[in-house]
């Protein structure tokens, strides 16, 4: 019997990621068809990231209500308003759209969010000096005789990473 190498590159919690990643398209798809039917699976999502102790990207975590987790589709979903906020302008003071504020209001719940609106504004994560390593998932070409999931490192970006980041244990 052959012993099997070991993958340096081993992701903990490899399959909730996986259940993560299709109740988060499952929420998605059902957002504006059956609002609490995605709801559920916006909470089921998060339950089973906080259940594992996996970290979830925060472009995911904005794409949920905080309070019921609908999926948030402006038009849709929620009500998109934006507000300027009302301050003195100096002849140094930043100008008036960038002091300005997006409100995402939920259908379902009613929560209500704010972001700013900032062109200059970078979120820690987008920056490329924090970030330390980045996983993905690959699957083998399936011709081959393998079709396992291969785990790759990778320094870019590829399409739409969904979740980033190790367990907690």
């Amino acid at each position: 019997m052959k012993r099997k190498n070991k993958n340096k590159n081993f992701l903990q919690g490899r399959e909730c990621f996986k259940r993560m990643n299709f109740l988060y398209q499952a929420s998605m798809l059902m957002a504006g068809r059956s609002n609490v039917l995605s709801a559920f699976y916006g909470q089921l999502c998060k339950s089973v990231g906080k259940k594992a102790t996996l970290k979830i990207e925060p472009n995911i975590k904005r794409d949920f209500c905080k309070r019921c987790s609908l999926a948030q589709k402006p038009g849709l979903t929620t009500y998109l308003s934006a507000q300027s906020q009302k301050r003195r302008r100096s002849a140094n003071s930043v100008p008036m759209d960038e002091s300005a504020q997006v409100q995402l209001m939920c259908k379902l719940c009613g929560y209500k969010r704010h972001f700013n609106v900032n062109s200059n504004y970078k979120f820690w994560l987008d920056d490329p000096e924090s970030v330390v390593e980045k996983r993905t998932l690959d699957i083998k070409d399936t011709n081959s005789n393998e079709n396992k999931i291969d785990l790759k490192n990778e320094k870019k970006t590829v399409g739409n990473d969904l979740y980033k980041g190790k367990s907690n244990k």
